[in-house]
Parts: C-alpha cells; structure tokens; sequence
C-alpha cells in the first residue's frame, strides 16, 4: 500500500473517532433495541408497578445470585485453571448440589418463594428414597426378587431388585437370593414363576450382611426433614439405614457418575432411569403406602410453598395388592384411596387453620406408555374415561409416558386419539391431553422420520400443555402455535430443567433453552418431574432457572408461578383464588427476603442514596461475614484473583 493512502487511512478513521454525531446514532440505535426488548419481555406482567419491597427483594436477590457466582462459586472466566474447590454456577447439578445445599443464600431463598401449582411429577417418584425404605419395615410382608442370584458385588451392580408385598401362604420361605439354587429367568413376571423368585425383605437384609459383611454401611445416617425433604431444607430427623437398605438406595438413586460419566449415552442413562423406576414401583404399590403416601407427599408440597399439584401415576397395571397381600385393588379403587387421602389431610390443615396452604388438593393426570398395542391403548382411553365420569374432580388429563426415542409416536394412536375426544365430547367431559413431547435430541417419534416428532401430534390434538418441549425450537411453524397472544391462550410448557440435564438433554441449566422458549411468549410452569430419582426439588429447580440465565428476577419467579395455576386444571373459580392466595403470600415473601437479607448483605439506604449503583451489589464486607468462615476465606480468594491480571475485568 503506498504511504499517502496509509496516512489517508489513518486521517479518515482518526476524524470518524471524533464524529460525535455517528456515536450518539449508534447510542441511540442500541438503547432503542434494549428497551424493546425490556417493554416487550416475557415477564412484563410482573414487573408492571412492583411494590417498593417487592423491588427491594428483586435486587437483593440479583446482588446474592451475582456475589455468589463470583466469590462463592468462584469460577471465573480467566487464563488461569480454577481451583480444585471452585465451582461454575449453573453448571452441572448434581456436581454443584453440595455446594448450593450448605452455602447458597440463594437457595435458602428458592425455599422460601411461594411457587404456585406443580404440573409435573410423577406418583412414584416424590418421597424420598429413605423415607419409602423404612416405611418398608413395617410391611411384614414385603418381598423383593432379583432378575439374577447374587453371588458377589458384579452381580450387585448388575442385578435389577424389584418389590411388591405378597401373601406370605403363597411363597415358599426358602427361596433365597444369594443361594445358588436362586433361579433366573428370562421373564420374572411370568405367573408360573411367582412363588419361586421372592424372597422376604426382613431374611435378604440378613442374608445381606452376612453375605457382605462389613459393605454398603453408611459414613452418616441419612437424613430428612418432618416433609419429607433432605436435611438441607430443614431441621433433620436422623434414619440410621442397614446395609441393604443403603445399597438398595444406590438402585433408586441417579448418583454423579452415573449421569455425568464421558461414556454415559441418552440410551443408557434412560435405562437406568427407568431401572430405578421399577425399584420404587413395589415401595408404593400397595393399599396402606398407596395411602400414606398421598398425605406425606402433600406435606411435602406444603413444605415447598406449592398450593395445588397435577400428579401422574402410571396406570397400565390394573390392580395394587392390600395389604396383606391377598386381595386386589384397582385403578378406581386406588382413585378413592387417593380422594380419602386427600380429604383427611384437608380436614386437618382445615382444623389446624392451614387450609390456605393447599385449599384445592390434587389431581390425577392418567397415565401410560406409548409403546403399547393400540388394542391396550383404546382400553386405557376407554379405562380413563370411565374414571373421569366416577371421578369427575379427580382426573384431570391424559399423557402418554416413555422415552421419546423408542415406539410410538403419539400419531402412531390418531384413530384412538380421535375417537376419545369424539366420545368425551359426546359425554360431555373434559380430559384435555397433557402429553409429553419435545423430551428428545432426535425428535423423531422413535423412528427415523423428523416428520414424527410428538410435537406436532401434540399441536393437532390439542394439548393443553405439553411436558418438557425441549425440541420444540427446532419447529419455528410450531412455535407460533404455542405463543400466548391476546385472547389465545397458547400451549404451556411444563418444564423440567434439572430432570433434562441428568437424562442427557443438556449438560447443565446454562445450555437449557428456557430462556429462548420464555422470550419467544411461550407460557411455561417450573416441575421437578422426578424428585426422588433425581435428588432435586421444586426449590432446587427454582434455584436452578434463577442461575441459568442473568435475565433471570424475581418478577420471572413471579409469572412461572402465576402460569402454573393459570394453566392449571383449577376451575376458573379456583384459579381466582389461587391467585389470590398467591399473591397474599408474595408480598409476605418479599417482606422476609428483604428483612433477612436486607440488614445482612446490602448496603444502608445512606450509602445508596449517595452512590445509586449500589441498590444491587452487596455489601462485601457484610456478606463475607454473613456467609460466615467459608465467604471469609472465599472472598480473600476472590479479591486475590481481581488483583491477578491474568483474569478478566469483573
């Protein structure tokens, strides 16, 4: 290049640095485009007129989320490898949980936040796992088979363990796991075979530990709160559990490794899903649990700020034994087990004053596979139905259950489909589907044809809401469909953040398109889908869609929860005063996180109204002493690692 166009150059763009007109476009260009996006954002409703506390608790809550990832958390972007000790917020869930459990303000705060409705949970899957293992010892009658004798710990690491009370009369009292007459077949459900596979819980936790002496003992007793929550949520209640019992929990339980190993797949982390699945099956299956089980896991939602929940048990199998193992109960006998259960801890709650705290019980969203004959299919249909006309205020929904990657698709059953609306419409009930969809990498309807996908099955029948959705971007036609937009109401997305990054979805909360689903006006619920498979709750999946992503607030908590009763099977009655009570039970909340954390972290009103910024940073002193010797000794760190130019400017 010659010289003088070189110096031209430079003249030119010296001129452009100084050309204030060009700046001040370009700032209001840009201003233009934030402030379209913050008019038009998901959560608008929200944040319109917030009270002055409710304010105040939104930027107390931004200051923790921000002073915990940088010094608590303290993986920072840098040259510099990070700390053995250090961790990413929002990175993988259970690689963080201890971290979030013991140190997080921010979760005593997702604790504490009034959550609405819970729309997605499954029957089986919502006590915890310790819980249900001593409940067992009182069953005289439990038994427990496995799909291979065990001889040594290989065999305890590949065998399936399965449960179910049982008519002591009609097993033979030798048979025993470990012997090597123990038989193995190909088909442990076989009739012909029942009385020669189960072997009483009380002998295999014996044989157990003399089999094993000395393994699977626990390092602590195991603990959880009077709801059912581990000890993390509240004061403890010490269950001290015998060898069997820990190792049985190992089975029931979706560890670190098993969902983060480099050569863990989606197929085989959904095999062991579903494995663990079936190991909770027979801890619940049975009248006086069955029973049980619906108070103490009302307690639980209780426990979690929820007022109403949506459950799904799975309804293929006909029948539930009583207690003594003799007798069967089915499906509309466990739907009246289920209302009496509800009825009693009602009337408690009403007789306790409490009745605000869960005013509208729970409803029951039928349940099957999709990969079952269509013959079975039009039977189930036809099973919920009936249901529905016994139980008109119990059954609210129908869903089909399953990896989405195996058969079928839902339009795999558009005959079956067609003729249950047909037939509802004619009968003049509403069971509106609820199907899960979109809980796929391949989005194929387990074929190998993209035009399967269950998302478009969902949108032509109809779906009122639809279960993780997490394919649907990948269907920009589709997503339309599912906008909220004036008087149309839209699909609700019931998302499961945390149940999507163990069964290899995503890697972690920050690669979950949630935010990308919310900014495209799609209505969405928070759920925890699998609470005791997954060692999650509502709090931690809260906490979790706060981390995920920095345009996260309060006011966003605010409308999940206002989605989830608008989308809920409430009447429109109902729906009314749950807002009510909803919104009653805000403002107390934002009172608490204001007067706890406040005084705690925050700076005064003095130094804010000297210095704005300052509104929503926490004061570092304050917090380094509030997080007690852990912030100390973490902020020292940080303060160090500012200091250290080979990290990025904060």
């Amino acid at each position: 290049m010659a010289p003088e166009n070189k110096n031209n150059i430079q003249l030119i763009f010296q001129s452009a640095l100084e050309d204030g007109k060009s700046i001040a476009k370009y700032a209001e260009e840009r201003e233009r485009l934030v402030k379209s996006e913050q008019q038009n954002a998901w959560d608008r409703e929200a944040r319109h007129k917030p009270s002055p506390q409710e304010e105040r608790a939104a930027n107390i809550i931004f200051a923790i989320r921000e002073w915990e990832r940088n010094v608590i958390f303290g993986n920072l972007p840098s040259e510099t490898l990070p700390k053995k000790d250090d961790r990413d917020m929002g990175g993988q869930y259970l690689t963080n949980k201890e971290y979030i459990d013991t140190r997080s303000k921010l979760f005593e705060i997702s604790k504490m936040v009034p959550k609405g409705a819970l729309l997605h949970l499954h029957f089986n899957a919502e006590l915890h796992p310790e819980l249900l293992l001593v409940q067992a010892r009182k069953t005289e009658n439990m038994y427990i088979r496995s799909i291979r004798r065990i001889e040594n710990e290989e065999d305890l690491k590949e065998t399936e363990m399965v449960f179910m009370v049982r008519d002591h009369k009609t097993i033979d009292s030798s048979i025993n796991v470990f012997s090597d007459a123990y038989p193995t077949y190909s088909n442990p459900k076989d009739e012909a075979v029942q009385d020669k596979i189960w072997m009483l819980w009380s002998k295999f936790q014996d044989e157990f530990e003399r089999k094993f002496p000395g393994k699977f003992k626990q390092q602590e007793p195991e603990t959880f709160r009077e709801g059912n929550l581990p000890s993390h949520c509240g004061q403890p209640a010490v269950v001290r559990l015998r060898p069997a019992e820990n190792w049985l929990r190992s089975k029931m339980v979706l560890s670190e490794k098993e969902a983060y190993d480099p050569s863990q797949t989606v197929n085989g982390v959904w095999a062991r899903f579903n494995q663990a699945t079936r190991a909770f099956k027979g801890l619940l299956n049975y009248e006086r649990a069955y029973k049980e089980y619906i108070g103490m896991a009302i307690d639980r939602l209780i426990e979690e700020k929820i007022m109403y929940a949506e459950l799904r048990p799975m309804l293929l199998d006909k029948d539930i034994p009583t207690n003594d193992g003799k007798g069967r109960i089915d499906n509309s006998g466990q739907m009246q087990l289920i209302i009496d259960a509800i009825n009693e801890k009602k009337q408690h709650l009403k007789d306790a004053g409490r009745l605000h705290e869960f005013p509208f019980g729970l409803k029951i969203i039928y349940c099957t596979p999709r990969s079952i004959p269509a013959s079975l299919m039009m039977r189930d249909m036809k099973e919920c139905i009936e249901l529905k006309m016994k139980y008109p205020d119990l059954i609210c929904g129908f869903d089909l259950v399953g990896a989405e990657d195996r058969a079928f698709h839902i339009g795999h059953y558009q005959k079956q489909f067609m003729a249950f609306k047909k037939t509802c419409n004619t009968l003049g009930v509403e069971i509106p589907f609820m199907f899960h969809a979109g809980e796929t990498l391949l989005d194929t309807g387990g074929s190998h044809d993209p035009a399967n996908s269950n998302l478009y099955d969902a949108v032509a029948l109809g779906a009122k809401r639809i279960g993780h959705g997490f394919a649907l971007l990948k269907h920009p036609k589709l997503v339309d469909e599912f906008k909220k937009d004036g008087k149309k109401p839209g699909i609700c997305i019931e998302l499961c953040p945390i149940s999507n990054e163990l069964l290899h979805l995503c890697r972690n909360i920050k690669e979950h398109p949630y935010p990308q689903l919310l900014a495209a006006g799609i209505p969405c619920t928070v759920n925890s889908d699998n609470p005791s498979l997954f060692s999650n709750s509502m709090s931690h999946e809260f906490y979790q869609i706060m981390v995920g992503a920095p345009t996260m607030s309060l006011y966003s908590w605010k409308q999940l929860a206002r989605w989830s009763i608008d989308y809920s099977c409430l009447s429109d009655k109902e729906q009314k005063e749950g807002h009510n009570y909803l919104d009653e039970s805000w403002e107390s909340f934002c009172n608490d996180v204001v007067n706890t954390y406040g005084p705690s972290v925050m700076h005064t009103d003095e130094e804010i109204a000297r210095d704005p910024v300052l509104k929503d940073r926490v004061d570092p002193v304050k917090a380094a002493a509030y997080y007690g010797d852990d912030g100390e000794a973490r902020w020292k760190s940080y303060e160090k690692k500012r200091s250290n130019k080979k990290y990025l400017e904060l």
